[in-house]
Formats: structure tokens, sequence, C-alpha cells
């Protein structure tokens, strides 16, 4: 029987369409590990709809992933250049964008490739719909995303990259978000930050900022927080629990974050929360605002556990 995944936005719609190859069946939903046919389509729009298969997914995750960096960043990835795709991204202004479909990447002729002018709200609600896909573990579990940070070669000048990421990265997905964070390292001559100064500044932040205390606030932060934790939580099967005392702003910002011993501070990469991290320092404001905290473990049988951090004490 054939599976269907649909991953649908307000101006892109994903479907999968496949089969399971005997992998087991949990809580009533099939796991989709065979693809049959994909189709990708833009509602509301005379775009005419995509369609191919497992090589057409792979590559329209890779390139819109690495087109979005660049978009984004306004850094080239140069390195992405060496290999031609079937599906490549271009910018045509700072509003537009042309997604170009290719049936064969090594061809030069215009008749086999598909072109289509998307808008930034298309191409982000695009992004988005291939970040459902690529959290979903019950369609592909072997799908993944390898992404690699630019050489700083390739980098011609950073100058207020922070700045021009952060608005237009506001509602954009986890993929998008995570695209980014490879740009927002300090390059080589720079010192990056030590885990002992993050400590330190989140310290000083949980000392200044008044808490809160009200029950409901803190169960609801305590939700948004496990649900942007867990889905943006890659590489699990840990070989040990990890603990964090994490900082939470009011609107659910992850802005401080702190090892509870030095296992965690060794393994802090195979957790999400250093891309997580929105440092206070980038909201200003003429007085601290209240957080919440709590005491974050990644447990080594891949459970996320979250827990008020005055239950702790």
């Amino acid at each position: 029987m054939t599976i269907q995944r649909k991953y649908s936005l307000p101006s892109c719609v994903l479907v999968v369409e496949g089969l399971n190859d005997g992998a087991t069946i949990t809580d009533g939903r099939p796991i989709l590990s065979m693809v049959v046919n994909v189709e990708c389509h833009f509602p509301n729009s005379e775009q005419p709809s995509l369609s191919g298969g497992r090589d057409f997914l792979e590559s329209l995750a890779k390139s819109t992933s690495i087109y979005t960096q660049e978009f984004l960043s306004k850094i080239p990835h140069r390195q992405a250049q060496s290999e031609p795709e079937l599906v490549q991204l271009h910018q045509l202004n700072n509003r537009r964008h042309q997604l170009v479909v290719r049936s064969n990447p090594k061809s030069e002729s215009t008749t086999d490739l598909v072109k289509l002018d998307l808008t930034t709200v298309q191409l982000f609600d695009l992004v988005e719909a291939v970040d459902q896909l690529l959290v979903d573990n019950r369609t592909l579990p072997d799908l993944s995303l390898k992404l690699s940070p630019i050489s700083k070669r390739y980098v011609t000048s950073r100058q207020d990259v922070a700045k021009q990421a952060v608005p237009a990265a506001l509602g954009v997905s986890s993929l998008a978000l995570a695209a980014i964070a490879f740009f927002l390292v300090p390059i080589p001559e720079v010192q990056p930050p030590k885990p002992v100064q993050q400590s330190s500044s989140q310290s000083n932040l949980a000392n200044q900022a008044p808490e809160i205390t009200d029950p409901g606030q803190l169960t609801a932060l305590n939700q948004q927080l496990y649900t942007q934790i867990d889905s943006a939580w890659k590489t699990r099967n840990l070989p040990q629990d990890l603990s964090y005392q994490v900082v939470v702003s009011p609107q659910g910002a992850i802005v401080g974050y702190k090892a509870l011993d030095t296992a965690s501070t060794d393994r802090i990469d195979q957790t999400p929360l250093r891309s997580l991290l929105i440092p206070s320092s980038a909201t200003p404001s003429p007085s601290p605002q209240p957080i919440a905290q709590y005491k974050v473990v990644f447990a080594k049988d891949n459970r996320l556990q979250i827990t008020n951090w005055a239950e702790n004490k």
C-alpha cells in the first residue's frame, strides 16, 4: 500500500509518496522508507508543480539549504558550486529567486530544465516544508542533510552578517536557522567564546534578572522549550546523560545555558543548545527581562527531560 506524507505551508506544499520496506510500524503510523514519487507545488500561484524521485528530493533539500545560507548570510558557498545539482536556486533580486530543475544535471540544453520564479515568502515556506520532512522520523529516517561550514578563504566580508541575518530569519524554520549558524561561527583569527565565559555570562544573567514565578507561565515555557529543543536535537545515542541549566526569556527564547558537569561541557556539540542560543545582548532592553530557569537533560536513552530549576535546588 502506498503511503503519502504531506507537508503543507500557505505558499508551498511538499508531498512524498512511498512504500514501507518491512520496517517496524509503531504508534499506528507506518514508516515511509522507499520513495515512489515527490511533488512540490506552490498554491495560489501560476507556478507549475515539480515532481521527481529520491534524487530530486535530496537535491531539493540540499540546494534549498545552501541557497538559504547564501541569501541570509550574504556569503557565497563556493564549495557547493563544484558539482552540478538537479535542483539549483539563483537570486534575481532581494525579493525574488529562481528555482531551476534539470532532468539531467550535466545537460546544458534548455529543454531539459524547468524554471520557477519564487518570492521570498515562497522560498521560506519551501525551507519550512523541507524542514518538516527532515524532522519527521516516520518519513525516510535515513535521509539527512549534511551541512558543512564554509572555509574562511571564501569569506569576502563578514561585516554586519548578524544584522542582516536576524531580521530575515524571524519566522524561518530550524533548518534555515541551523544553516545561518554555520556562518556566524567566528573565523580562526578571532578567539571563539569559551564554555567558561558562556557559563559566567549565563550566571550573571540569572543573578541580575527577576525570576518568573507564575506556575502557568512556567509550565507553558517548559512545553515551548521542550518543543524547540526536541525538534532540533539530531545527534542522539549518547553514551551518558548530558545535563544543563538553561535560561529562557518570557518569549521562550534560550538566552543562556551552563553545563552541569565536565562531560556535558565536552559534548555540547551533541546538543542543539549552541545553535538555539539567542544572547540577551542581541535584544537589548532598558531593564532586565524576567527569566525562567530549567534543568535540561539529554538522556542516553534518547529522551529529553526538562524540569523547573527550582525543583533541583
